[in-house]
């Protein structure tokens, strides 16, 4: 692949991470792990609250496994949460860690994992790039919501300053994922929805995306596939495991395409306002999914027109053009059947914001792998017509 300036770009494809899926699959956790292993549990007061955790718990204590369970995780995973829980983990002498959630504990648990074995702040390797001293403790994701693909990928998004800002360096692939639909039975509606339109997008934005390649496209196109189709079923019916149980495949699909392939102008809007109004990731991704159709497609006509397709609509006789817009179509369409808003009007909180808002879409690093670069004054409307009622 060329650069642009004559000079070919050489791209890999590394995801070491062991996968294991399937109804029931969590019982593979008692086999990957030791007597000596002294686990940290990284999750959320909710899943504790319904008793997801402890289905783990019953687990390591089968195997009389010392663990120490730290809850205290939020929505959006901030550095404070992170260093809490790595205070608490040494405090106890864990070795080894289990992520238990949707992409907020998942993200937590990778950066403690990493901090077990390496001296230094968050803030050194997440803003000054401080090189990697070890390889992590071992590290167990276990993803009880179906969309953010944090399982698979080597990058940790942790808000500090004011900014959701990625850690990416290959020593955050954990040692195991395992993707059991029975877990996420319990994921209300509204969650099931955002969560995997979040996955969609992570899709969407690897697959239009400058650092795609045959490699992503395949896993990017199997993961918005099988959203297109499974989505809406779990959606209605939270207990249709056939529909969780693909969906969950996709995340994994979708999880492994990004972060290889790189995000976009969705990422990039949706960053400053989950960071600084707290809405939750997918839900802030998912209201901007449109415009990024809209404003992308002229950079890429063809990859827009086999969404379209992906969707169902008859492309024939249309234009490229004509049939990249049925893919805006479709997806609007698609996330009206998903009950998402179309905007985040009831967390907008002042108009100076839209400016702010915009200024750092534009200069975020994601912004660079997206098709088409956008002018601030390009993204104001848009930041108006999502936050302003």
């Amino acid at each position: 692949m060329s650069n642009g300036k004559g000079k070919m770009m050489s791209k890999k494809f590394f995801m070491p991470t062991k996968v294991f899926h399937g109804q029931g699959s969590l019982k593979e956790l008692k086999n990957l792990l030791q007597k000596e292993d002294n686990v940290f549990i990284v999750t959320d007061k909710v899943l504790v609250g319904i008793g997801i955790a402890k289905k783990v718990m019953d687990i390591l204590e089968e195997k009389s496994i010392r663990y120490t369970v730290f809850s205290e995780v939020p929505v959006n995973p901030h550095e404070d949460s992170v260093q809490k829980a790595v205070e608490l983990a040494k405090k106890n002498g864990c070795n080894a860690v289990i992520a238990l959630g949707g992409g907020s504990p998942l993200d937590v648990g990778k950066m403690v994992a990493f901090l077990l074995t390496n001296s230094g702040t968050l803030e050194e390797y997440q803003w000054d790039n401080k090189p990697t001293e070890a390889p992590m403790a071992k590290l167990i994701n276990i993803p009880t919501t179906a969309g953010t693909g944090s399982e698979v990928t080597a990058t940790a998004v942790i808000i500090s300053r004011d900014t959701k800002k990625g850690i990416k360096r290959d020593d955050l692939f954990a040692y195991a994922a395992i993707i059991d639909p029975l877990l996420m039975v319990s994921m209300p509606p509204h969650i099931t929805s955002t969560t995997g339109i979040d996955a969609f997008t992570h899709a969407y934005e690897s697959f239009v995306g400058l650092g795609s390649n045959p490699v992503t496209d395949a896993w990017a196109i199997e993961a918005m596939q099988l959203i297109i189709e499974y989505l809406p079923r779990a959606y209605v019916n939270g207990e249709d495991l056939e529909a969780r149980e693909k969906v969950s495949i996709a995340a994994v699909l979708a999880g492994v395409a990004m972060d290889q392939a790189g995000l976009g102008f969705i990422h990039s809007c949706s960053g400053p306002v989950a960071s600084y109004y707290d809405v939750p990731h997918g839900l802030s991704n998912a209201v901007f999914l449109p415009y990024a159709l809209r404003f992308n497609m002229l950079a890429n006509l063809d990859k827009h027109v086999a969404i379209a397709e992906m969707f169902g609509m008859d492309v024939s006789g249309l234009s490229k053009r004509e049939a990249a817009e049925l893919a805006v179509d479709a997806v609007a369409q698609f996330l009206d059947d998903l009950d998402i808003p179309e905007g985040l009007y009831s967390y907008f909180q002042k108009d100076e914001d839209i400016a702010v808002f915009a200024d750092a879409a534009c200069n975020m690093f994601l912004m660079k792998n997206n098709p088409r670069k956008p002018k601030v004054e390009e993204l104001i409307p848009i930041f108006e017509a999502i936050l302003k009622e």
